[in-house]
This record gives C-alpha cells, structure tokens and sequence, in this order.
C-alpha cells in the first residue's frame, strides 16, 4: 500500500524552505528580501500538483467496495461532535509535530498563513473562493486535522483517531476509507521528529 494519496515532488520541499527564509527575514527586519521569498514559495508547479488532485477527489479511489472494510453508519450511531476540539488539536499536534503523518511534508497553521497575508499582501494573496488566487506554497502546507477511520464511519474525534495532515491529505481523502484509497494507515507508523515548528515563531 503506499504511504499517501499522491507522492510529494520537490518543489513543495523548496516551498518549504524559501517560506523558511521568508520568516528568518522578516524576523530580522529585512521586510524586502521576506517579500522575495514568499514570492518563490508561490510556485505554480506546486499549485499544479495540488489542486487537480485536491478537487477530483474520487480519481483517488483504487477499490470501491474493498473487502472487511468499514461502512457508513447511522447518523445516531456516529461521534456527536464531528468537530475535533481545541484539546484533542493540541495534544495531536504535540504528538505529531508539523509534519503530515500521511505525506511527510511540513506544514503550517491557518493562522500563520493569515498573518502573513495581512503582512505581504501582495506576496501572499489568499480569496477563499478561488483556489486559484491562493498563495500555492501555503495551500499545499496548510496545516488540517484528519478522522483517520471517517466519521460517516464511526470515526471518533479523538486523539487516537485524529492524526495531523497537509490538505491534500486530508481533503483529497474526503470521506473515503484507506483501503478505499490503497493507502496504509498512518498511526502504524511512529510519528517523525522534525525540526520544523510550522513558522509559529511568527506568532
């Protein structure tokens, strides 16, 4: 089985690290060179690589109907509160550090990418409804929050079903199960340290 839904390239790597040195400048005051590179992590190759896959969700799927898998359940059967809460978000994120349990790839929280739009408008442009016009190397790294077994399942909210993912990861999974997707599952494998800290120093 593999690892995620599309194997990471490169450039989301060097996203990675020009978003990297954007905060290192900005930290120090150099606004000008900041601005370059959060221009560089905006990379069209990444946004082409993301958004087909993101919105033709079902091109994921290997096995429709695999068999012993999990099925729909009934609405009063499933986890009342489908909304992971702030606790359960924070102990998984400390489990999991800022890091994509599925792809690997780092990522970085809606706030940051919020505060960096509000500081380089220009470098880091954002219009929810146009993925298009969204700032590609910070959509590719948005931080999520995944029911590994889905919640139309009988997936619970909690930190033993939740696991940290990239958007991709999480939006392109939808709803469907692993073995729907031929994808292995993710708490099978301890969680990789990494020194990456999701640009909080922004904060």
């Amino acid at each position: 089985m593999r690892l995620s839904i599309k194997e990471p390239i490169p450039e989301i790597f060097e996203a990675w690290e020009a978003l990297s040195s954007a905060a290192d400048a900005h930290l120090s005051e150099n606004r000008e060179l900041a601005d370059r590179f959060l221009r560089d992590a905006d990379s069209r190759v990444v946004w082409s690589w993301l958004n087909p896959a993101w919105e033709d969700v079902d091109q994921h799927v290997v096995e429709a109907h695999p068999s012993g898998d999990t099925h729909t359940v009934a609405k009063s059967e499933r986890d009342p509160d489908r909304r992971i809460r702030a606790a359960v978000r924070k102990e998984v994120l400390q489990r999991d550090g800022f890091r994509c349990r599925y792809c690997g790839i780092p990522i970085v929280s809606a706030d940051i990418r919020k505060k960096l739009t509000k500081l380089y408008p220009e470098a880091v442009p954002w219009i929810n409804s146009d993925p298009a016009k969204q700032h590609a190397g910070l959509q590719c790294l948005w931080l999520q929050f995944d029911h590994v077994i889905p919640h139309s399942h009988g997936g619970l909210s909690d930190a033993e079903n939740v696991v940290v993912s990239c958007a991709l990861c999480n939006f392109g999974k939808h709803g469907f199960t692993l073995r729907q997707l031929g994808v292995s599952d993710p708490r099978l494998r301890e969680p990789i340290s990494v020194a990456w800290d999701g640009l909080e120093r922004l904060r």
